[in-house]
């Protein structure tokens, strides 16, 4: 029996071995290498313009500056009498800076940072 069988598989696998040589000799015209070159695109049609169209000039109208009117100048009479008061204005302002608050923030700065004013002292060899 085993000889039989035997047989019968090597024969039911020619068969099939048969069967798929024939489909792929037989498929073999109608495979192609490259697919086809895909269609060519349609051109859209634009219409020319006529031979004497220009277009058309755009003009910005001119921007309208909202803001008030400077004032005028003082008169003379009143810049003699504001002088004084600007200047001892300007004198406070920066008198009390230098005299009072700059040699605090000096003076601050110097117990901060000792002597060297932070600065390491060369190594002299």
């Amino acid at each position: 029996m085993e000889a039989s069988a035997r047989f019968e598989s090597r024969r039911w696998r020619a068969g099939c071995a048969l069967l798929c040589a024939a489909l792929v000799l037989a498929s073999a015209p109608f495979a192609r290498a490259t697919p086809p070159p895909p269609p060519p695109r349609p051109t859209p049609h634009v219409p020319a313009p006529p031979p004497d169209a220009r277009p058309p000039v755009v003009v910005a109208p001119v921007p309208v500056v909202v803001a008030p009117e400077p004032p005028p100048p003082l008169p003379v009479a009143m810049r003699v009498i504001y002088a004084p008061f600007y200047a001892l204005g300007l004198g406070l302002r920066y008198g009390v800076y230098y005299v009072l608050v700059a040699p605090l923030e000096v003076f601050g700065r110097a117990l901060s940072y000792g002597v060297d004013g932070g600065v390491e002292p060369e190594d002299e060899q």
